[in-house]
Order: C-alpha cells, then sequence, then structure tokens
C-alpha cells in the first residue's frame, strides 16, 4: 500500500514539476518554411535598446490567417523584452480606438514609446525591427547622397541601380537626402550623419571636393565607393586619411566566378573592425585597388578590410591585357579600407574651466568598386552586410538591420577556381584515393587472416 502511495505521489509531483516548468518557459518551435517566424540575431540587439514600455498595435481582420501570424511574431519580441508588449485589434470591431489612432484600414500598426509614435507599414520583422530602430533613435539621422556627378540613381531598381541600397537606408530608420555641390554654395550640411559618394563617373569639381573635406576634418563621417570605370579621380578625398586609390584594374583568377578574373571573390577579411563583423566573404566585380599608407599622422589608422588572394594584380592596363608584367601591382591587393582619425583641437571655449579642447573624430570608408553595392550584387554573399556594417561603423550606431522581409535559402557558394581546385582534389584524388585504400586494407587483412588459418589447419594436421 505505502509504495502505490509513493508511486502516486512521484507521479503527481512529476506532473506538477512538469507544467510549473512549461509555465514558466512558454517555448514553441517555429515550423514554417525558411522559418519565417525565428527572428534574426540582429533583432536582439534591436530590442535590448528598449528600456521602458513600448506597445505595438497591429489593425487586423481577426477572421484572417494575417492576424495568427502577426500574433506569433510579435510573441517572439515580448519573449526577448518583456517591456514589449503587443495587441491585435480588428478596427471594425473596435472603431473607437481605431479613430483615436486615426487607422481606416487594416495592416495598420502603430509603435508607442515614451511619448513618442511611430508606424510601420506591416507586421514584418523588418519593418516592426525598423519601427523600433525609429521610435527608440526618436527620429530618423539624415544622410547624404552626393549626385550630380552620372553615379547609379538611388531610384533605379534595375541591376545597374541603387535602389536596393535606398531599400537599406529607409530601412535603417535614415532620411535620405541628395547633396549637389555643383550648384549654389557648395557647403556640407551639418547634421549629415553621413556622405556618402557612390560610384561618381564624372569628376568632382575644386569646391565640391574642398566642402567635403571641410565636412570630413570636423568630425564628417564619408564614405567613397570609387569605380575602376570611370574617370573621376577619389584620392583628393582619400590621401588626407591615409589610402590612395590605385586605379586600373584587379585581376585574381584564383578567386574569382564565372571564368571571369576580374570577377573578384574576397574570402581574407583580416580587420578586427566592426565593419567585418559577420561577414566571410565578397563579391567585388571591376574593382580597383587601394593603397594604404605607411607614414600616418598621430591618431590616424588605417584598417585593411579585405585583400584578395596572393595570386592577384593590379592591372594597369586592363583595356588591353589581362596578363601580369612588369606594370602592374603585384597582390594581395586591398580593396577596402576604413580610416579613423581621431584628435584634439582647440574648441574656443573660455567660460568653462578645462572646455578649451575637443575631441574630434573623422571616419572614411573606401572601397575600388561600386559594383558590388548594385541590385545586382548587393545580395550576394556578404555584400549587405557589409554595407550595413559600414553604416553603423560610420555613424557610431549600435545596431542597424540587414535582413530582409523574404528570407533567402540560396547558400551556394561561388565556384572560384581555387575552390575548384579544392573540389577536384577532394573528388578526384582524396575520395577515390580513400576508397582504393580501404579496398587494399581490406585485402592485406583478408589475406593475412587466410594464411593464419592455412597455419593453423597445418598444425593441426600434424
Amino acid at each position: 500500500m505505502r509504495g502505490r502511495l509513493l508511486g502516486v505521489a512521484v507521479v503527481i509531483a512529476v506532473v506538477v514539476g512538469g507544467n510549473f516548468l512549461a509555465y514558466a518557459h512558454n517555448a514553441q518551435a517555429d515550423l514554417s518554411a525558411a522559418h519565417r517566424f525565428t527572428l534574426a540575431p540582429q533583432t536582439k540587439a534591436v530590442t535590448d535598446q528598449v528600456h521602458g514600455p513600448l506597445k505595438i498595435i497591429a489593425f487586423l481582420n481577426n477572421a484572417g490567417a494575417a492576424a495568427r501570424d502577426a500574433r506569433f511574431l510579435l510573441a517572439r519580441y515580448h519573449e526577448l523584452n518583456r517591456d514589449i508588449t503587443y495587441s491585435v485589434l480588428d478596427p471594425d470591431a473596435d472603431p473607437g480606438l481605431a479613430r483615436r489612432y486615426g487607422i481606416s484600414a487594416y495592416s495598420s500598426v502603430v509603435l508607442t514609446y515614451k511619448g513618442r509614435r511611430v508606424d510601420a507599414p506591416s507586421v514584418d520583422e523588418l519593418d516592426i525591427s525598423t519601427a523600433i530602430v525609429r521610435i527608440v533613435r526618436g527620429g530618423a539621422k539624415p544622410v547624404c547622397v552626393v549626385v550630380g556627378h552620372g553615379e547609379p540613381s538611388l531610384d533605379d531598381d534595375t541591376g545597374q541601380g541603387l535602389s536596393k541600397v535606398r531599400d537599406v537606408l529607409q530601412h535603417n530608420a535614415y532620411d535620405v537626402r541628395p547633396l549637389d555641390l555643383t550648384v549654389g554654395q557648395a557647403s556640407v550640411p551639418g547634421d549629415c550623419a553621413a556622405v556618402l559618394l557612390l560610384g561618381p563617373r564624372e569628376g568632382l569639381g575644386p569646391r565640391e571636393v574642398d566642402a567635403l573635406n571641410a565636412y570630413a576634418e570636423n568630425a564628417g563621417r564619408l564614405m567613397v565607393v570609387a569605380s575602376s570605370l570611370s574617370t573621376a579621380n577619389p584620392n583628393p578625398l582619400l590621401e588626407p586619411w591615409g589610402v590612395h586609390f590605385l586605379g586600373g584594374l584587379v585581376v585574381d583568377p584564383k578567386r574569382s566566378e564565372s571564368g571571369d578574373p576580374t570577377n573578384v571573390v574576397v574570402e581574407d577579411l583580416p580587420s578586427a573592425s566592426p565593419v567585418d563583423q559577420g561577414v566571410a566573404r565578397l563579391q567585388f566585380p571591376a574593382t580597383a585597388g587601394l593603397a594604404v599608407s605607411n607614414n600616418l599622422h598621430e591618431g590616424l589608422t588605417v584598417e585593411r578590410l579585405a585583400v584578395t588572394s596572393d595570386g592577384s594584380w593590379d592591372e594597369s592596363n586592363p583595356d588591353n591585357e589581362l596578363q601580369f608584367d612588369a606594370g602592374d601591382i603585384p597582390g594581395p591587393i586591398v580593396v577596402a579600407s576604413a580610416s579613423d582619425d581621431s584628435r584634439v583641437e582647440a574648441s574656443g571655449e573660455t567660460r568653462v574651466p578645462g572646455g578649451g579642447a575637443r575631441v574630434v573624430r573623422t571616419r572614411v570608408l573606401a572601397t575600388g568598386s561600386d559594383t558590388w553595392l548594385t541590385n545586382d550584387f548587393l545580395d550576394r554573399l556578404g555584400n549587405r552586410r557589409f554595407f550595413v556594417n559600414a553604416l553603423s561603423w560610420l555613424t557610431q550606431e549600435e545596431q542597424l538591420l540587414a535582413t530582409t522581409s523574404q528570407v533567402s535559402t540560396d547558400r551556394s557558394l561561388p565556384l572560384t577556381a581555387e575552390r575548384q581546385a579544392r573540389i577536384l582534389v577532394i573528388t578526384v584524388g582524396l575520395v577515390p584515393g580513400a576508397i582504393i585504400g580501404t579496398g587494399l586494407l581490406a585485402q592485406v587483412v583478408f589475406r593475412r587472416r587466410r594464411r593464419r588459418r592455412q597455419r593453423q589447419r597445418q598444425r593441426q594436421r600434424r
């Protein structure tokens, strides 16, 4: 009898304990295609910035599948940060609340935080996380994009356009502003969080160069995306920060794609810079090289962000040949760099004791190619992550979003000549060799056993 009572007590304890653990750990499995309800790692850093009640209200038709999916996705945000709460409401069922928020249609999302409000276009991870970044930040930072020199357009959605770059900027709560220094007074607005020069096809005038240099020297943040396909010379903007644009065209037969030695795949990202964080490889078609100065002034550091293989070179005469000769620069070749210059300057402040100096920090990021940013290549390998990291580093933002609302299941690697050689060695050499070696070893073992048995039989006969 006691044994039965003890068994019942154990069963009750197990059931109660299991229910307690299940209540305390409300885990769910995401069995959707491509795990579209599993939040990206970047979203955790976004939710960590929320330090107070943040409410998300999604106005959706409760009878539809969108409402169910919205609850499932928004629950993930609540699990990451308990300060984030959510509700999914039908505007037809609660018209008073809908009117109070000015909602007149389904699929509207409202976020409120510390007296501020931001609307998201849909219940999608990218849109929700972007809205959180915007509402926590308190506004959109302006990023100024230089125009007027034949640069690829941010509104061009063809393969050669930069509409995906525009989307990345907008999804990260940046106010994209065109900056035309060719007209009027040539000066950069002081509120530009960063200035982007994205592949000009024509050279900048002296006044424009002076304006950009003045901006950079005054704690400016500059991204210079040069192009080997233009006559524009970016060196007046780069050389003050320890970088020289080589021109020409980088050729890398070992690490290139589609049989084109100028369609370079970069696998060496040697720096500890945040720009390289989470980036395994890049695709830089039609890139020129960069040279980093060995004579840097005090306070200036230059990181070599992306470097080609030792079998590469910078071809000085790409229109006529792609053969290494005496006029070319041997690899490895730097194709992306990051300059950081921190210095102390007099502020002119005399009213505050010790206030006569200020720290000025300039950041300049440079690449030898602009093709990697185009719509055709931004989503290749780690290009998008690299661009987002560059924006984060330039503007000193804690977190930006590289995820897209459509999860890509394509994880293919570029079939470079180097990788083809490795595959050939493995498939033609190592694997058959292992099979043949195993067969030979088995044959040797079999023969030894057979000889041992024959000897035993001979002994038995004797």
